[in-house]
Protein backbone atom coordinates (compact mmCIF):
# COMPACT_ATOMS: atom_id res chain seq x y z
CA UNK A 1 0.00 0.00 0.00
CA UNK A 2 1.12 3.73 -1.10
CA UNK A 3 -0.34 6.97 1.08
CA UNK A 4 0.77 10.61 -0.91
CA UNK A 5 1.24 13.19 1.93
CA UNK A 6 -0.01 16.44 -0.34
CA UNK A 7 2.10 19.07 -0.46
CA UNK A 8 -0.06 22.31 -0.58
CA UNK A 9 0.46 24.36 -3.51
CA UNK A 10 0.61 28.10 -2.99
CA UNK A 11 1.33 31.64 -4.80
CA UNK A 12 5.10 30.28 -4.20
CA UNK A 13 4.86 27.23 -6.09
CA UNK A 14 2.08 27.43 -8.85
CA UNK A 15 4.02 28.30 -12.08
CA UNK A 16 1.08 28.26 -14.33
CA UNK A 17 -2.48 27.73 -15.07
CA UNK A 18 -4.50 27.96 -18.18
CA UNK A 19 -7.45 28.74 -16.19
CA UNK A 20 -7.98 32.32 -15.85
CA UNK A 21 -8.82 34.15 -12.33
CA UNK A 22 -11.14 35.85 -13.97
CA UNK A 23 -14.70 34.44 -12.14
CA UNK A 24 -15.87 37.96 -11.07
CA UNK A 25 -14.37 40.98 -10.87
CA UNK A 26 -11.61 41.54 -7.86
CA UNK A 27 -12.99 42.69 -4.87
CA UNK A 28 -12.65 47.05 -4.26
CA UNK A 29 -12.80 49.13 -1.66
CA UNK A 30 -14.24 51.96 -4.58
CA UNK A 31 -17.35 49.54 -5.43
CA UNK A 32 -20.37 49.85 -3.55
CA UNK A 33 -22.59 46.06 -3.93
CA UNK A 34 -25.68 45.49 -3.65
CA UNK A 35 -26.97 42.59 -2.31
CA UNK A 36 -26.34 38.85 -4.18
CA UNK A 37 -23.04 40.53 -5.97
CA UNK A 38 -20.18 38.56 -6.25
CA UNK A 39 -16.26 39.44 -5.98
CA UNK A 40 -13.04 37.65 -5.71
CA UNK A 41 -10.39 38.31 -3.63
CA UNK A 42 -6.91 37.38 -5.30
CA UNK A 43 -5.34 37.46 -2.53
CA UNK A 44 -6.85 34.05 -1.01
CA UNK A 45 -8.67 33.14 -4.22
CA UNK A 46 -11.66 32.94 -2.82
CA UNK A 47 -15.44 33.72 -4.28
CA UNK A 48 -17.46 36.07 -2.33
CA UNK A 49 -21.35 37.16 -1.94
CA UNK A 50 -22.31 40.27 -0.54
CA UNK A 51 -25.48 39.63 1.78
CA UNK A 52 -25.92 43.33 2.45
CA UNK A 53 -27.22 46.19 0.50
CA UNK A 54 -24.43 49.33 -0.27
CA UNK A 55 -21.70 47.01 1.14
CA UNK A 56 -19.03 49.72 0.22
CA UNK A 57 -15.28 49.14 2.03
CA UNK A 58 -16.45 46.13 3.71
CA UNK A 59 -12.84 43.77 3.12
CA UNK A 60 -14.26 40.11 2.75
CA UNK A 61 -10.94 38.64 3.57
CA UNK A 62 -10.19 41.08 6.83
CA UNK A 63 -13.96 40.36 7.68
CA UNK A 64 -12.82 35.75 7.32
CA UNK A 65 -10.35 36.68 9.81
CA UNK A 66 -11.96 38.35 12.45
CA UNK A 67 -14.61 35.71 12.12
CA UNK A 68 -11.89 32.74 12.74
CA UNK A 69 -10.01 34.64 15.44
CA UNK A 70 -11.45 34.47 18.83
CA UNK A 71 -9.25 37.28 19.81
CA UNK A 72 -10.67 39.53 17.72
CA UNK A 73 -14.70 41.24 18.18
CA UNK A 74 -16.85 39.54 15.57
CA UNK A 75 -18.23 42.25 13.06
CA UNK A 76 -22.01 43.44 14.07
CA UNK A 77 -22.94 42.81 10.88
CA UNK A 78 -21.47 39.88 8.57
CA UNK A 79 -21.36 41.45 4.78
CA UNK A 80 -19.69 38.72 3.09
CA UNK A 81 -20.72 35.14 2.39
CA UNK A 82 -17.45 32.77 1.34
CA UNK A 83 -18.83 30.84 -1.57
CA UNK A 84 -15.57 29.01 -2.17
CA UNK A 85 -12.18 29.11 -4.31
CA UNK A 86 -11.46 30.54 -7.53
CA UNK A 87 -11.63 28.61 -10.89
CA UNK A 88 -8.09 28.75 -11.00
CA UNK A 89 -7.81 27.37 -7.52
CA UNK A 90 -10.49 24.69 -6.93
CA UNK A 91 -8.02 22.16 -8.06
CA UNK A 92 -6.06 22.77 -4.72
CA UNK A 93 -8.77 23.12 -2.64
CA UNK A 94 -9.44 20.00 -0.89
CA UNK A 95 -13.22 19.70 -2.35
CA UNK A 96 -12.81 17.37 -5.35
CA UNK A 97 -16.71 17.61 -6.22
CA UNK A 98 -16.25 21.51 -6.62
CA UNK A 99 -14.74 21.24 -10.28
CA UNK A 100 -13.26 23.70 -12.23
CA UNK A 101 -13.78 23.54 -16.06
CA UNK A 102 -12.35 24.83 -19.35
CA UNK A 103 -12.72 23.56 -23.44
CA UNK A 104 -10.40 21.39 -24.51
CA UNK A 105 -7.43 21.03 -21.98
CA UNK A 106 -6.54 22.31 -18.21
CA UNK A 107 -2.97 22.41 -17.42
CA UNK A 108 -1.28 23.39 -14.72
CA UNK A 109 2.52 24.00 -14.13
CA UNK A 110 4.18 23.26 -10.65
CA UNK A 111 7.02 23.93 -8.67
CA UNK A 112 6.88 22.40 -5.53
CA UNK A 113 10.80 22.60 -4.35
CA UNK A 114 10.66 19.35 -2.56
CA UNK A 115 10.62 15.88 -4.07
CA UNK A 116 7.13 14.78 -5.19
CA UNK A 117 6.79 10.90 -5.59
CA UNK A 118 3.38 10.98 -6.36
CA UNK A 119 0.83 12.51 -8.52
CA UNK A 120 -3.15 12.38 -7.95
CA UNK A 121 -6.23 13.39 -9.52
CA UNK A 122 -9.96 13.43 -8.71
CA UNK A 123 -13.22 14.32 -9.88
CA UNK A 124 -11.79 14.62 -12.80
CA UNK A 125 -13.58 14.27 -16.46
CA UNK A 126 -11.47 14.04 -19.21
CA UNK A 127 -10.41 11.89 -22.37
CA UNK A 128 -6.79 11.53 -21.29
CA UNK A 129 -4.50 13.22 -18.23
CA UNK A 130 -0.53 13.59 -18.56
CA UNK A 131 1.91 14.07 -16.04
CA UNK A 132 5.24 15.25 -16.67
CA UNK A 133 8.25 16.10 -14.79
CA UNK A 134 10.90 18.45 -16.55
CA UNK A 135 14.50 19.78 -14.79
CA UNK A 136 16.54 22.53 -16.11
CA UNK A 137 13.88 22.58 -19.13
CA UNK A 138 14.68 18.70 -19.99
CA UNK A 139 11.94 15.95 -19.53
CA UNK A 140 12.75 13.48 -17.48
CA UNK A 141 9.46 11.95 -16.98
CA UNK A 142 6.17 11.68 -19.07
CA UNK A 143 2.98 8.97 -18.55
CA UNK A 144 -0.06 9.12 -20.30
CA UNK A 145 -3.40 7.79 -19.08
CA UNK A 146 -6.82 7.20 -20.76
CA UNK A 147 -9.47 7.93 -19.02
CA UNK A 148 -12.10 5.53 -19.73
CA UNK A 149 -12.98 2.14 -18.96
CA UNK A 150 -13.49 -0.22 -22.20
CA UNK A 151 -13.85 -3.41 -20.66
CA UNK A 152 -17.08 -4.01 -20.65
CA UNK A 153 -17.11 -3.70 -24.48
CA UNK A 154 -16.64 -7.62 -25.48
CA UNK A 155 -18.10 -7.78 -28.64
CA UNK A 156 -19.55 -5.38 -31.81
CA UNK A 157 -23.12 -4.99 -30.04
CA UNK A 158 -20.96 -3.71 -26.68
CA UNK A 159 -19.01 -1.62 -29.12
CA UNK A 160 -21.51 0.02 -30.61
CA UNK A 161 -24.34 0.27 -27.82
CA UNK A 162 -22.64 -0.05 -24.40
CA UNK A 163 -22.32 3.90 -22.95
CA UNK A 164 -18.55 4.92 -22.38
CA UNK A 165 -17.78 4.49 -18.62
CA UNK A 166 -15.62 7.81 -17.66
CA UNK A 167 -12.81 7.28 -15.22
CA UNK A 168 -12.85 10.38 -12.60
CA UNK A 169 -10.03 9.49 -10.97
CA UNK A 170 -5.52 8.86 -11.57
CA UNK A 171 -2.84 8.47 -10.20
CA UNK A 172 0.91 7.88 -10.81
CA UNK A 173 3.40 7.25 -8.16
CA UNK A 174 6.89 6.32 -10.32
CA UNK A 175 8.26 9.99 -10.56
CA UNK A 176 11.67 10.04 -10.70
CA UNK A 177 13.15 11.30 -7.50
CA UNK A 178 14.42 15.13 -7.86
CA UNK A 179 13.90 18.00 -5.20
CA UNK A 180 13.84 20.79 -8.00
CA UNK A 181 11.52 19.84 -10.67
CA UNK A 182 8.83 20.91 -12.57
CA UNK A 183 5.79 19.40 -12.83
CA UNK A 184 3.13 19.80 -15.64
CA UNK A 185 -0.58 17.85 -15.05
CA UNK A 186 -2.13 17.90 -18.27
CA UNK A 187 -6.06 16.89 -19.12
CA UNK A 188 -7.35 17.12 -22.81
CA UNK A 189 -10.22 16.50 -24.53
CA UNK A 190 -10.55 17.36 -27.85
CA UNK A 191 -13.43 19.55 -28.89
CA UNK A 192 -15.44 18.78 -25.72
CA UNK A 193 -14.97 20.71 -21.51
CA UNK A 194 -13.31 19.76 -19.21
CA UNK A 195 -13.45 19.17 -15.53
CA UNK A 196 -11.31 18.78 -12.75
CA UNK A 197 -11.83 18.89 -8.86
CA UNK A 198 -8.62 18.45 -6.95
CA UNK A 199 -4.79 17.42 -8.41
CA UNK A 200 -2.47 16.39 -5.36
CA UNK A 201 1.33 15.89 -5.48
CA UNK A 202 3.76 15.06 -2.49
CA UNK A 203 6.27 12.20 -1.37
CA UNK A 204 5.20 8.70 -0.95
CA UNK A 205 4.88 6.60 1.73
CA UNK A 206 5.02 2.71 0.99
CA UNK A 207 3.14 1.30 4.01
CA UNK A 208 3.27 -2.56 4.07
CA UNK A 209 1.47 -4.59 1.58
CA UNK A 210 -2.38 -5.12 0.66
CA UNK A 211 -3.42 -9.03 1.05
CA UNK A 212 -5.48 -8.03 -2.46
CA UNK A 213 -4.48 -5.52 -4.98
CA UNK A 214 -7.36 -3.25 -3.93
CA UNK A 215 -9.98 -2.56 -1.09
CA UNK A 216 -12.92 -3.18 0.46
CA UNK A 217 -15.37 -0.28 0.35
CA UNK A 218 -18.77 1.02 0.66
CA UNK A 219 -20.49 4.57 0.11
CA UNK A 220 -21.60 7.34 2.48
CA UNK A 221 -24.28 9.52 1.44
CA UNK A 222 -25.12 12.75 2.79
CA UNK A 223 -28.29 12.89 1.11
CA UNK A 224 -31.51 12.55 3.35
CA UNK A 225 -35.13 10.87 2.49
CA UNK A 226 -37.43 11.89 5.48
CA UNK A 227 -41.26 10.66 5.54
CA UNK A 228 -44.03 12.59 6.09
CA UNK A 229 -47.10 10.64 8.77
CA UNK A 230 -49.03 9.65 5.18
CA UNK A 231 -45.33 8.30 3.75
CA UNK A 232 -44.85 11.28 1.06
CA UNK A 233 -41.26 11.30 0.72
CA UNK A 234 -39.06 14.25 0.89
CA UNK A 235 -35.32 14.03 -0.55
CA UNK A 236 -32.74 16.36 -0.46
CA UNK A 237 -29.66 15.62 -2.49
CA UNK A 238 -26.37 15.99 -1.35
CA UNK A 239 -22.83 14.65 -1.86
CA UNK A 240 -21.72 11.10 -1.66
CA UNK A 241 -18.21 9.48 -0.91
CA UNK A 242 -16.25 6.43 -0.68
CA UNK A 243 -15.48 4.80 2.50
CA UNK A 244 -12.31 2.75 2.02
CA UNK A 245 -11.26 -0.35 4.14
CA UNK A 246 -7.95 -1.27 3.54
CA UNK A 247 -6.27 -5.05 5.24
CA UNK A 248 -2.68 -4.51 5.16
CA UNK A 249 0.11 -7.00 6.23
CA UNK A 250 2.99 -5.19 7.74
CA UNK A 251 5.93 -6.33 9.22
CA UNK A 252 6.26 -6.29 13.07
CA UNK A 253 9.37 -4.02 13.21
CA UNK A 254 7.46 -1.24 11.11
CA UNK A 255 4.75 -1.16 13.97
CA UNK A 256 5.72 1.87 15.53
CA UNK A 257 6.93 3.69 12.20
CA UNK A 258 3.76 3.19 10.89
CA UNK A 259 1.89 4.37 14.15
CA UNK A 260 4.04 7.73 14.00
CA UNK A 261 2.81 8.41 10.05
CA UNK A 262 -1.30 7.28 11.22
CA UNK A 263 -0.85 9.89 13.97
CA UNK A 264 0.69 12.47 11.74
CA UNK A 265 -2.43 12.52 9.88
CA UNK A 266 -4.82 12.87 12.55
CA UNK A 267 -7.61 15.34 13.03
CA UNK A 268 -8.88 15.64 9.46
CA UNK A 269 -5.56 15.56 7.57
CA UNK A 270 -6.15 14.49 4.17
CA UNK A 271 -3.76 11.91 2.17
CA UNK A 272 -3.99 9.79 -0.44
CA UNK A 273 -4.56 6.31 0.22
CA UNK A 274 -3.37 3.59 -2.69
CA UNK A 275 -4.60 0.17 -2.68
CA UNK A 276 -4.09 -0.41 -6.36
CA UNK A 277 -3.00 1.88 -8.92
CA UNK A 278 -4.99 0.20 -11.48
CA UNK A 279 -8.46 3.48 -11.29
CA UNK A 280 -10.55 0.57 -12.70
CA UNK A 281 -10.78 -1.06 -9.03
CA UNK A 282 -11.85 1.99 -6.80
CA UNK A 283 -9.38 1.33 -4.69
CA UNK A 284 -7.94 5.15 -4.59
CA UNK A 285 -9.52 7.67 -2.17
CA UNK A 286 -8.39 11.28 -1.21
CA UNK A 287 -9.64 11.30 2.05
CA UNK A 288 -9.23 11.37 5.93
CA UNK A 289 -8.49 8.38 8.14
CA UNK A 290 -11.05 6.97 10.18
CA UNK A 291 -9.55 4.55 12.16
CA UNK A 292 -6.62 2.01 12.26
CA UNK A 293 -5.99 -0.87 14.60
CA UNK A 294 -3.81 -4.02 14.53
CA UNK A 295 -6.45 -7.13 13.60
CA UNK A 296 -3.64 -9.79 14.10
CA UNK A 297 -0.63 -9.81 15.40
CA UNK A 298 2.67 -12.92 15.31
CA UNK A 299 6.44 -12.01 16.38
CA UNK A 300 6.92 -11.43 12.88
CA UNK A 301 4.09 -9.87 10.98
CA UNK A 302 0.84 -7.52 11.88
CA UNK A 303 -2.91 -7.41 9.77
CA UNK A 304 -3.54 -4.07 10.39
CA UNK A 305 -7.28 -2.82 9.53
CA UNK A 306 -7.40 0.59 7.94
CA UNK A 307 -10.27 3.26 6.81
CA UNK A 308 -10.55 6.47 5.15
CA UNK A 309 -13.50 8.59 4.32
CA UNK A 310 -13.26 10.65 0.52
CA UNK A 311 -13.85 14.06 0.72
CA UNK A 312 -16.24 16.03 -1.19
Amino acid sequence: MKIINPTPVTDATLVSSTIAEDDYSAWSDAVTYAAGDYAISVATHTIYRSLTADNLDNDPDLEQAALADPLIADPTIINWLVIGATDRWKLFDSKPTQAASDADNITVVIAPGSYIGGVAGFGISAASVTVSMEIDAVEVYTNTLQMTDETAVIDWFSYFFTPVIELSEFVFTDLPPYADAEITVSLDRAGGIVRAGQVVMGEIWQTGLTFADGSGFSGLDFSTVEADIFGNLTRVTREATRLSNFQVFLDATQLLSFDTRMRSLRGGVAAVWIGAEDNRKAAINYGILRDYRVSYQTPDYSVIQLETQGLV
